[in-house]
């Protein structure tokens, strides 16, 4: 193996595990079924926000562009507990749109290669992230 793709496979298996981590910690309030799950009581959540910061800001991503949507996410969070309601609205919007951009996170490795079995000349890169996918085909 050529020392270059040793270290892109490292870097891409480093961010990976750092998501998944990532994700695990944000769990609680991540995901919409978990939210509702979860008992919040008095600070309970601001505490759950702050915790998964201080882990965010000791375990820092090593993909810049991915941590954001993490930090973004949180600060959405951190802000709601006292935001009006006009504001909370905006905020939930913002966590929306960071969950998704997390959700179709995709490793690097996975963003440069087609799957086996796909043309190459099939693939087209995506404009909102730059992350090539399938191109679609039209039916004839």
């Amino acid at each position: 193996m050529c020392p270059r793709r040793a270290k892109d496979e490292a870097t891409t298996n480093a961010i990976t595990q750092w998501y998944r981590r990532a994700r695990s910690v944000c769990e609680p309030f991540m995901f919409a079924e978990a939210r509702f799950r979860t008992p919040w009581v008095d600070d309970e959540f601001a505490e759950v926000i702050r915790t998964a910061g201080q882990w965010l800001r000791d375990n820092p991503c090593p993909d810049d562009s991915l941590g954001q949507h993490f930090v973004a996410m949180l600060d959405a969070y951190a802000e709601m507990t006292s935001a009006t309601v006009a504001r909370l609205m905006e905020l939930r919007a913002i966590i929306e749109q960071e969950v998704r951009a997390l959700d179709q996170w995709k490793p690097p490795s996975a963003r440069t290669a087609p799957s086996p079995g796909i043309e190459s000349e099939s693939w087209t890169p995506r404009e909102s992230d730059g992350v090539r996918v399938p191109a679609q085909r039209s039916a004839q």
